[in-house]
């Protein structure tokens, strides 16, 4: 009963574990492919052949037609010359901006990824308290005045340019904080 029941449900036994990684194995190999095919490149060309040819084959189909003044044999030369290069210049021009838009979302994802990782990297250096140019991700020191009832930022307007200053500790006096520099907001 068991050989029936793994002949049915060929998911159960070990077998299918093979054919998992088989699969996954295959679909990275195309992925790879995918990646390192050079999309844009072929667009390039296929664009910038086809929209040279397109004007080519408008001019050919012009020189044919104003060769005879006879409306019924310049039929010939509009149709296949004056639309079918008409269809190439379109073609191609899409197909450039097919190449255009394929470039442009890959510089995309390359600086999203270089923005990505610095920003990791500034996160990082913050969380762990190094020093960014010249600036600590400690806590600012606080500070107030001799006889004064607030406390402040260093760089608050309030004591700009003041000597007489003393630190302070947030968690351990009764002062109050300032209402300019708000020196308890994390920002």
């Amino acid at each position: 009963m068991t050989t029936s029941t793994e002949a049915l449900n060929p998911g159960v036994g070990g077998n299918a574990v093979g054919r998992n990684d088989r699969l996954a194995s295959q679909i990275q190999r195309l992925r790879t492919r995918a990646a390192s095919g050079g999309l844009d490149h072929w667009l390039l060309i296929v664009g910038s052949v086809l929209m040279p040819l397109g004007v080519v084959f408008i001019l050919l189909g012009w020189a044919g037609a104003s060769r005879t003044p006879l409306p019924f044999e310049q039929n010939d030369y509009l149709i296949s010359g004056g639309l079918l290069g008409l269809a190439l210049v379109i073609a191609g021009g899409f197909t450039y901006f097919a190449y255009w838009q394929t470039v442009r979302i890959r510089e995309s994802r390359v600086q999203s990824a270089a923005l990505t990782s610095a920003v990791n990297r500034l996160e990082s250096l913050i969380s762990s308290g190094a020093s960014v140019a010249g600036i600590t991700a400690a806590t600012p020191t606080l500070v107030a005045t001799a006889g004064g009832s607030i406390f402040h930022r260093q760089d608050c307007p309030a004591v700009a340019g003041r000597s007489d200053l003393a630190t302070v500790d947030p968690n351990n006096t009764t002062l109050r904080p300032c209402r300019i520099c708000s020196p308890l907001d994390p920002a």
